[in-house]
């Protein structure tokens, strides 16, 4: 089944639904069957595959969907050849991988500091026996100045 038969109008929309419901994945011989002998009906079956994708998404995440849609498709009919087009998609997914990498970094150390600091202020507040506070303070040296 194609992007097409799916989006025509003899279609109700409900019937659109369970019809891109129902779409797969072929096999990769199928997949290298329609590359090699009709790349149009892939390129249809890529963008009913990715639509489908974006239907099934919490609507929350469907803009960020609809956009990162939008720079593939414009950096594929940008690249002058596949590879071209492939490399840019490539370089795409791991600037996305290095941000993330980044922010979990980021988080990790700032789960560190709250640790560290959450400690600190448990030490720094024990209590004795009888559950009251011990007051606990550090004790800083004077430098001596040499006149």
């Amino acid at each position: 089944m194609s992007y097409d038969d799916t989006h025509t109008n003899t279609h109700s929309k409900s019937s659109v639904t369970t019809e891109l419901q129902k779409l797969t994945l072929p096999d990769f011989d199928t997949l290298r069957s329609m590359a090699k002998n009709d790349p149009e009906e892939l390129e249809s079956l890529r963008i009913a595959l990715c639509n489908k994708v974006i239907d099934e998404a919490p609507d929350h995440a469907k803009p960020r969907l609809h956009g990162l849609m939008f720079q593939i498709n414009s950096r594929r009919s940008l690249a002058s050849s596949e590879m071209e087009a492939c490399e840019e998609l490539s370089s795409m997914m791991k600037e996305s991988l290095q941000h993330m990498q980044s922010m979990l970094k980021d988080l990790r150390t700032m789960q560190s500091e709250s640790i560290l600091l959450s400690t600190r202020r448990f030490h720094n507040n024990e209590s004795d026996a009888q559950g009251h506070t011990k007051q606990t303070a550090d004790i800083l040296p004077f430098r001596q100045i040499n006149h």
